[in-house]
């Protein structure tokens, strides 16, 4: 075994196990200080911690919170993590301290009772002291730097902590740490000064970026380990400057280019002039809190990327984080933000990362996953541009990135007592948030995003929500989380004042204002058909546009309603080539496709249903995954009933760009859509067994469960047989959602609507419970809670998807078949964590396979759960 130093604080074992190479743990300590005061220096940081703080922080704040960081390992210094340099426990020599492994977080309590340990540290634990109340708490923040609290555990006792003369004294490492600090960070123990901030919000912040820097000061790319005769204290610095500047964390060179070369809008997305929505997004007056309501493809993507950018070159923000609601989405948009930052800066592109994880993305390379949690960039796993996409290779870190794109979960994480959400949480702060769709989340995830809103606003942040149907209860909440100390709440607005809010809007904390016109108005002549339970009805609707050359999309709500109506057209339409097909295989669009096809279908509907579509007759049959994001351009919109804001969002896939008229068939030339209700239009069967994805599960939750909401929509759309979109939009949905209507439906049906509004109540507030329960609260004090270990939190309630890998050459499709999303309410009860797919057979136009006891196949249909013994 190679002579280790006196502590350790890395090591690198050899193929035998053997060690290999070290790194000193006074050097550690010193590498991640560094890159905490190189963080420092950030101009997104600073701001942030000078929010958080509640005031400027001196440079001698600096320097203590440095030292601080400093002993983040100090528990490294046990003998029983000093016993990890033999790699089996039974090989720790008889006269060694102790003959277990320990690790270093909660093993710091145990110092304290052992004397010549504390005896050691004393001294400069009671210059600490003196730094003000809140050093007890940034400390263990510090010490809590693998991602959550850490509280004093039990089952450890002082014996790591006491040393054998000639063998390994625990007391001698802390002793050249205690002297050590004072050289290190001088003007941190120069007497006097202002105590440091004793705000909880700061704690927490301070704990998420020692995270961040300790996962920097760990990476040798950036820290190779120390070489004989080097100085750390003198190497460290510059390393850690280094390490900031490539990865995108400092951002002034990027900044600097943007102001010395302004560029415009009209450069930047190839169009003659801005719509005013998008335009308005570079007004300085705005708040920090923006809310843009507009309809589905009137720009708001382009309006958050200029909003992003007019920020950027402010100095406001460093970084863009672009939450979606679905995966998909965030294919989507991730391809657009890429194009974006290219045309801002052709050269010195800053990094753009797709935050997904399993099918991560950074700088036109995918991620290949590695043992130990490593990644490979490229063929070439020398590749000398991996260093700058370090924010990409762990979910945990692509907030970090310079710009990034993925769901909203991941922003979320940040907002929840799960490991490493103080380092989500702090590096969001740097970033302009923008959370597209957000009227799409429940009541869970609504509390969640309103906790993670209200701490990024307390930080400085700046967030930009997208909406086409966003209801004034919701704008409302959202707005308060900008209302000032002692101000009331504006309570509920009448259903009269809510539709009078003008719409488009921007509104932020002045108030909601009014924006021109954004120029697409459209005529919809919606009807009703109750015909939801027939199938081959659907199919003839569909069949009779297509045969005169109309481009149809049928939106079902639930998948195995999709399938029948697909057979369904397969067996009446005169020529298959009508129906929408991958590689000239007829099939659908829905969630149950593998992650390896699901991207080929977007493309591939893009291509026959976009912008550019070909002429001829076409029938799309699929569910919500075509609502959002794909840019698709129906004639006639076929589609279930549904709340009135999703039905907006479906509607917005009818007659989405202007065309010319000769190229939309003549009874197709005015936008048109036929909603599906069931028998006579009556939703009552639905009041005590959910059909199409209508009304409550038995067990509360559905896809589509508050009924009075549904009713509303089929009262409007029958009352109104056509509107002008957006022009309605704003009363539309008011007159569908807000709660004074949906008391009203109670009221003219009586006793089971009641029940069914008091079940929707009920289950709301029991979601919007557990979603306070499981939040990150950064008003308490950092430590005084342990985050839960017997639950798993999730940023979604309800049971948990699972992913099932492959290793096939080809799905039905013709693609590769690797990993498969299986919905939680598919998989067989009691399943095993572990369960890997097995009795896998490939047939010509199914791949089966079972998990656990239950059969499954995937064709063209995608996943179907075929039978549980």
């Amino acid at each position: 075994m190679k002579k280790i130093p006196l502590a350790f604080g890395k090591l690198e074992r050899d193929e035998d196990g053997e060690i290999a190479s070290i790194h000193p743990l006074l050097d550690h300590m010193i590498d991640v200080a560094a890159c905490f005061t190189a963080l420092c220096r950030c101009r997104g940081i600073a701001r942030a911690m000078k929010a958080a703080a509640g005031r400027e922080l001196t440079s001698q704040d600096i320097s203590r919170l440095a030292a601080l960081v400093f002993l983040h390992d100090i528990g490294k210094a046990n003998s029983g993590f000093q016993a990890k340099r033999w790699r089996n426990k039974n090989d720790i020599p008889a006269e060694w301290p102790v003959h277990i492994h320990a690790g270093h977080g909660s093993e710091v309590f145990a110092l304290f009772d052992e004397p010549s340990a504390k005896e050691a540290i004393a001294p400069l634990l009671e210059q600490i002291c003196t730094w003000g109340d809140a050093s007890d708490s940034l400390l263990i923040a510090s010490i809590s730097h693998h991602g959550r609290p850490i509280q004093e555990s039990p089952t450890r006792g002082t014996a790591i902590w006491r040393s054998v003369p000639g063998k390994y004294s625990p007391a001698t490492v802390l002793t050249e740490i205690a002297t050590s600090a004072p050289q290190l960070f001088p003007d941190a123990f120069v007497p006097g000064g202002q105590a440091l901030p004793d705000i909880p919000c700061f704690g927490h912040f301070f704990a998420g970026l020692v995270q961040l820097a300790d996962w920097l000061g760990s990476d040798k790319r950036f820290f190779p380990f120390s070489q004989t005769g080097e100085v750390r204290a003198r190497t460290a610095f510059d390393r850690a400057a280094g390490a900031i500047t490539t990865v995108g964390l400092d951002t002034e060179n990027w900044r600097n280019t943007l102001t010395s070369n302004p560029i415009s809008f009209t450069d930047i997305f190839h169009v003659p002039s801005p719509r005013p929505i998008q335009a308005a997004m570079s007004d300085p007056a705005l708040g920090s809190l923006v809310i843009l309501e507009s309809e589905t493809g009137s720009g708001k993507t382009e309006a958050a990327l200029w909003r992003y950018i007019h920020l950027f070159r402010t100095g406001l923000v460093d970084g863009l984080y672009f939450a979606l609601p679905t995966r998909v989405a965030a294919s989507q948009i991730y391809k657009r933000v890429t194009d974006t930052l290219q045309n801002v800066w052709p050269e010195d592109t800053p990094l753009a990362v797709r935050a997904l994880p399993g099918y991560i993305a950074a700088d036109g390379q995918t991620a290949i996953p590695l043992p130990d949690f490593k990644v490979q960039w490229a063929d070439d796993p020398d590749d000398q541009k991996a260093p700058s996409r370090w924010a990409a290779e762990s979910a945990k870190r692509f907030l970090s990135a310079p710009v990034a794109v993925g769901t909203i979960d991941q922003a979320l994480m940040g907002a929840l007592q799960v490991r490493h959400a103080h380092l989500r949480y702090a590096t969001l702060a740097r970033s302009l948030l923008v959370v597209d769709e957000v009227h799409a989340s429940d009541a869970y995830m609504t509390v969640l995003l309103e906790r993670l809103l209200k701490t990024h606003l307390g930080n400085g942040g700046h967030a930009l929500l997208l909406s086409a149907t966003l209801g004034s209860s919701a704008r409302n909440r959202y707005l308060g989380l900008t209302r000032k100390a002692g101000q009331k709440p504006s309570g509920e607005e009448s259903f009269e004042a809510a539709c009078a809010a003008p719409y488009p809007a921007i509104s932020d904390h002045r108030a909601i204002g009014k924006t021109t016109q954004t120029g697409h108005s459209k005529a919809v002549a919606w009807t009703l058909h109750d015909i939801i339970d027939s199938p081959e009805l659907i199919a003839q609707a569909a069949i009779s546009a297509a045969s005169q050359g109309a481009k149809v999309l049928i939106i079902r709500n639930t998948v195995p309603a999709a399938v029948a109506t697909l057979a369904a057209l397969e067996r009446g339409v005169p020529d298959r080539g009508w129906i929408f097909s991958l590689n000239g295989i007829p099939t659908l669009h829905h969630s149950r496709f593998s992650r390896q096809d699901r991207p080929a279908l977007d493309a591939a509907i893009e291509a026959q249903l976009g912008k550019t579509r070909p002429a001829g007759p076409l029938i799309v049959v699929g569910t919500q995954t075509l609502e959002q994001s794909l840019d698709i351009d129906a004639d006639l919109l076929i589609t279930d009933l549904c709340p009135m804001d999703v039905l907006l969002q479906r509607t917005g896939r009818l007659h989405r760009h202007t065309r010319p008229s000769d190229e939309r068939p003549e009874p197709y030339r005015a936008a048109q859509a036929c909603v599906l209700t069931p028998a006579a239009h009556d939703l009552t069967p639905m009041l005590t067994r959910s059909q199409h994805g209508l009304g409550r599960f038995h067990n509360g939750g559905g896809i589509y469960d508050d009924l009075r909401i549904l009713e509303a929509t089929r009262a409007l759309i029958s009352d109104r047989p056509q509107v002008s979109i957006p022009d309605d939009n704003r009363y539309l949905v008011e007159a569908a959602m807000h709660p004074d209507r949906l008391r009203a439906i109670e009221a003219q049906h009586g006793g089971s609507w009641q029940k069914v509004g008091q079940q929707i109540e009920g289950d709301t507030s029991a979601e919007r419970a557990v979603g306070h329960l499981h939040a990150l609260n950064v008003d308490q004090t950092f430590g005084e809670t342990a985050f839960p270990t017997d639950v798993r939190l999730a940023t979604r309630l309800g049971a948990q998807d699972r992913v099932v890998r492959f290793n096939l050459d080809q799905s039905p499709f013709g693609l590769p078949f690797g990993e498969l999303p299986i919905r939680h309410h598919l998989l067989p009860k009691d399943l095993s964590p572990d369960a890997e797919p097995t009795d896998i057979n490939i047939a010509e136009n199914c791949i089966t396979f079972r998990l656990g006891l239950t059969q499954f196949c995937y064709s063209r249909l995608g996943l179907e759960r075929l039978s549980a013994d």
